[in-house]
């Protein structure tokens, strides 16, 4: 958005001094002790989070002010703080500036305690130093730069993960690697989207989303270097491997976009087999390419290979000779002055933010009459005389309760033009018409914070009655006003999705280390996952086959809601042939399918389990040393 994240460099140093000298015991009575010490708010649950973490209001200058105190019945975890503004987490850029956020905090951590001892901090990726008995770690999170609290316990126990993760990865080499990634993107390939792989020479496999199907094509031996040229003996091996010989175009194959998880894998896996088939050595060979046609660029940094050089030069040309409609092509016109007129408005204002307020601002802003005032609708819209193509203004009720004012300050795009979303083009209008906005609020009301105004990230002003704040829409530019109290009632959902952010990662956590598991199973190797007597789930290696059993007990107690999504999840129904709820996965697997293998041999037991409850998991009879996912819960026990 053209100005940094602000963060609370000063505020997190006072905490991690306060922390370095506290007498931490990783106890329930430490998070009141704490709070009180560095002056937070009582901490309290979180809206319906009975059984979960608790949050401190922190009184930190950013805009979510909150910390989570996190753990389980083995006591206090992690304390996680937010100490920076917060950029929408999907626009180009914001990591950028949240990475540079971040180096700024750890330059000024480094000023008062050295380089950092760790590249790891508690449950995520950062930068972390050691003191007595904490750790003191920076990372980012979900939008924010955060600063967490780590139980020294914790801190080994996610090091020691990392390790695990980090050896399992290499063992299964580049190759291995790719396939794991190839699999994902393709499982989420739009419809219409483009990948294209190529390796010197000419040699490319691509793929095709259609409404049902993915169709697959490998270069054809005449079109690439003869240096490459397939032999008799590579073609039959394509053959083997399910390509389909060229007729007229290139080797194809397809599979239904139906076909599930593991045919995915399969397909990914059939593609490595022929990229090395025709030549390829390392994956360091490969560059990739993806699109929508007539569409956006798509992300293939999660392929862990390199972009091809030329892609957005090219389609960025045929954007221009494509462009649908002259309207769309040239400026977006947005009129600033007018919006900044209301703005002044809206700070002079004596809001009551009810109903009441529609007539009165209505007035105020000299606007045309609303036109339905009394009917009590949820959105009320007034026309305004700004110089749009569409000037109105919508007030968003709540019942009696007045939510938000939005003004539109630009013309339309008319997006639904546009079968398969903006254009990349389009989309940079709009964004330029939307910076436009932000510098002409700047230079009047001075540098913006990154904030949220309802249910959108942007640019915000806070005052001491409303917030304003400009935000990019789908089809406009947008000047919100809402009430300051917004604030601190969205930081309650803020906080909750925090913490159901935090348990599915535990849940991610668990969910790995159960894979890996599965993966060192040896023939006749048995997997058991134990939920209290008699709910138990089975996992058993027989040559190339990994077989999941549910107890014929624990299925008996499952309700036939859980049982219909068993099915749906692959799951075998009990008949006469084999009495018991199954699973079969043929070998080799992609670790994406033993962690699939992993959580549906959880999830039915989860529904019969409380929400605190141990999972034991035990590896030909013996117990091992995988932690159960926790509630954020913190218990009590000796030292508390």
């Amino acid at each position: 958005m053209g100005f940094e994240v602000r963060v609370d460099t000063a505020g997190a140093v006072e905490i991690v001094r306060a922390a370095a000298g506290f007498g931490w015991r990783w106890g329930s009575g430490n998070v009141s002790e704490f709070s009180r010490l560095v002056g937070w708010s009582s901490p309290q649950p979180v809206g319906t989070l009975r059984n979960g973490p608790v949050f401190s209001r922190t009184g930190l200058s950013v805009w979510w002010d909150s910390a989570m105190f996190w753990g389980s019945e083995r006591g206090l975890d992690h304390v996680r703080i937010t100490i920076s503004d917060c950029p929408a987490p999907t626009d180009a850029g914001s990591r950028e500036l949240l990475e540079a956020a971040l180096a700024r905090a750890t330059a000024v951590f480094t000023d008062h305690w050295g380089e950092p001892e760790s590249a790891d901090a508690g449950p995520a990726e950062g930068v972390a130093w050691r003191f007595a008995n904490v750790f003191a770690g920076l990372t980012i999170g979900f939008d924010t730069v955060d600063l967490l609290l780590v139980n020294p316990t914790a801190q080994r126990y996610w090091m020691d993960r990392r390790h695990e993760l980090a050896r399992r990865r290499s063992a299964a080499g580049g190759w291995g690697r790719f396939a794991e990634n190839l699999a994902g993107f393709l499982e989420t390939l739009p419809v219409d989207g483009r990948l294209v792989i190529t390796v010197p020479g000419g040699r490319f496999v691509q793929f095709e989303a259609g409404p049902e199907q993915l169709t697959g094509e490998l270069a054809r031996s005449e079109f690439i270097d003869p240096t490459w040229r397939y032999t008799p003996e590579i073609e039959q091996r394509l053959i083997d491997q399910g390509w389909t010989p060229p007729r007229e175009a290139n080797w194809s194959r397809t599979l239904s976009r139906r076909a599930g998880s593991v045919a995915m894998s399969g397909l990914a896996l059939r593609t490595v087999d022929a990229l090395r088939t025709v030549g390829a050595t390392a994956i360091t060979e490969l560059v990739a390419d993806a699109w929508v046609e007539g569409g956006p660029d798509l992300d293939v940094s999660v392929l862990d290979v390199p972009p091809h050089p030329t892609s957005r030069s090219q389609r960025a040309e045929f954007l221009r000779r494509h462009a649908t409609y002259d309207f769309d092509a040239g400026p977006l016109r947005v009129d600033v002055p007018a919006g900044i007129e209301i703005a002044r408005a809206a700070r002079d204002f004596d809001w009551t933010w009810t109903r009441a307020d529609l007539a009165g601002f209505a007035a105020a802003a000299g606007w045309k009459p609303v036109h339905d005032s009394d009917t009590g609708e949820r959105t009320v819209w007034a026309d305004t005389d700004l110089r749009v193509d569409d000037p109105r203004a919508r007030f968003c009720f709540d019942g009696d309760r007045l939510e938000a004012v939005c003004v539109t300050l630009s013309d339309s795009i008319e997006s639904f033009l546009y079968d398969e979303g903006l254009p990349a083009e389009v989309r940079e209008q709009r964004d330029a018409a939307h910076a436009r906005a932000v510098d002409g609020f700047r230079a009047e009301f001075g540098v913006p914070r990154h904030g949220v105004l309802g249910q959108s990230h942007g640019p915000a002003w806070p005052d001491a009655g409303l917030t304003l704040g400009v935000i990019a829409e789908t089809d406009t530019v947008e000047l919100y006003l809402v009430p300051a109290a917004d604030r601190d009632r969205r930081l309650i959902i803020e906080q909750q999705r925090a913490a159901h952010r935090a348990h599915e990662r535990e849940w991610a956590q668990f969910f790995e280390e159960l894979a890996g598991l599965i993966a060192d199973l040896t023939e006749p190797g048995q997997l058991t996952v134990d939920a209290g007597e008699p709910h138990r789930a089975r996992i058993d290696r027989d040559h190339d086959l990994l077989r999941l059993e549910l107890a014929s007990a624990a299925a008996r107690a499952l309700s036939p809601r859980v049982l219909k999504l068993m099915l749906r999840d692959g799951w075998q129904h009990p008949d006469h042939r084999y009495p018991l709820w199954r699973i079969e996965l043929r070998l080799p697997a992609l670790p994406r399918d033993l962690r699939r293998l992993a959580r549906r041999a959880v999830w039915p037991l989860r529904t019969l389990m409380p929400p605190a409850a141990p999972l034991r998991v035990l590896l030909n009879g013996l117990d091992q040393p995988v932690r159960s996912p926790a509630t954020g819960a913190i218990g009590g026990g000796a030292g508390a």
